[in-house]
């Protein structure tokens, strides 16, 4: 049977402080004050996730385990990230799993380097490729602050000069301005049967890497697009939020197939 003793938070653990009002993740240091306009939160040397806490101001606000979501969407930005409503999908499309060995070109901020390997864990690995040094450094510092992940290895590479420089990829993903350039490298490093999988902002770059891939030998090819939009439930009505996250990209992905006589 699992223990339903208290969750205790240990100095530097992470943490998400909750109000409807705003939520903000941090990590948890014994006596540590946070100020918030709803008033100073102080943190006690004993708490667990779940505990309500009350500010100065008398509103009351909770300690909660911080999800991917929360994790990802808070990484240092140099460059836009992949947002949550893409990466679940990503994710199954890809067919990530627990000792899977993924790869990704442009690493960018690091915000799917990080679910990545998270799902594969230390039994997997990550090649994350990024040609541009500050984009690399950042990403690393951007995980470092949620853990250590020695499986992941950082690569810092111009995929469409020099090719991956390796093989035997279980899946692989894009997200480059354009990825038709590195299909035919793409190819020479996944496994048979395996996914490669792009994110474009626009469809005529879809199309693009649509025909490089059909070209190159990929197959099943599928493009979508992921909106979200949160619904509000209040006393009053239940309506949607009329801000959302709607048009981030369009997903493209599709498998490979071995160039060989049919059997």
């Amino acid at each position: 049977m699992h223990s339903s003793s208290p969750d205790y938070l240990k100095e530097g653990d992470f943490f998400i402080l909750y109000h409807p009002e705003g939520n903000f993740l941090l990590f948890y240091s014994p006596g540590k004050k946070f100020h918030t306009h709803l008033g100073e939160v102080v943190f006690s040397e004993k708490i667990s996730y779940g505990d309500p806490v009350v500010s100065s101001k008398g509103e009351t606000f909770y300690i909660l385990h911080p999800n991917m979501v929360d994790l990802s969407m808070k990484v240092k930005r140099k460059t836009t990230i992949i947002y949550p409503k893409e990466a679940g999908l990503i994710l199954l499309e890809l067919g990530v799993r627990c000792g899977a060995v993924v790869g990704e070109v442009g690493t960018g901020s690091g915000a799917l380097t990080l679910i990545l390997a998270s799902v594969v864990g230390k039994e997997g690995k990550v090649y994350t490729f990024e040609r541009r040094k500050e984009f690399l450094e950042n990403a690393r510092e951007n995980l470092k602050r949620y853990g250590d992940f020695p499986w992941v290895e950082w690569v810092e590479r111009d995929v469409e000069v020099e090719g991956f420089g390796i093989t035997g990829l279980d899946a692989l993903f894009l997200d480059v301005p354009e990825p038709w350039k590195l299909v035919p490298h793409a190819f020479e490093a996944l496994k048979g049967g395996r996914t490669l999988g792009s994110l474009s902002p626009n469809l005529e770059q879809v199309k693009l890497t649509h025909e490089a891939m059909k070209k190159e030998g990929f197959t099943r090819l599928r493009v979508y697009e992921v909106l979200q939009r949160e619904i509000m439930v209040r006393p009053e009505g239940t309506r949607p939020r009329e801000r959302g996250i709607l048009h981030t990209g369009y997903l493209l992905f599709g498998e490979k197939t071995n160039k060989k006589e049919p059997l």
